[in-house]
């Protein structure tokens, strides 16, 4: 169920990432980058003026796995990112 970020983010949370989708080769031409994936917590951070909010890709709030990232990523990430 969607849920407001009591008012200190203003945007609807959770929100759908964008997920990879598997291919049996790279793209040819263009500039790609790729990255490896590592088994562990894949995560979106929301920043609003006064808090921010921890997304898995499954919707699921991740804040409360990484509680001493809180204070880091409000002085870090720039208001509404």
């Amino acid at each position: 169920m969607p849920r407001r970020a009591k008012g200190r983010i203003s945007i609807t949370l959770p929100i759908e990432p964008m997920l990879a989708k598997l291919a049996d080769a790279l793209p040819e031409g263009g500039s790609f980058l790729f990255e490896p994936k590592w088994d562990g917590f894949r995560a979106i951070v929301f920043r609003g003026a006064s808090d921010v909010y921890i997304q898995s890709r499954d919707l699921k709030p991740l804040d409360r796995y990484f509680p001493e990232l809180h204070e880091t990523l409000l002085q870090q990430l720039p208001k509404t990112a």
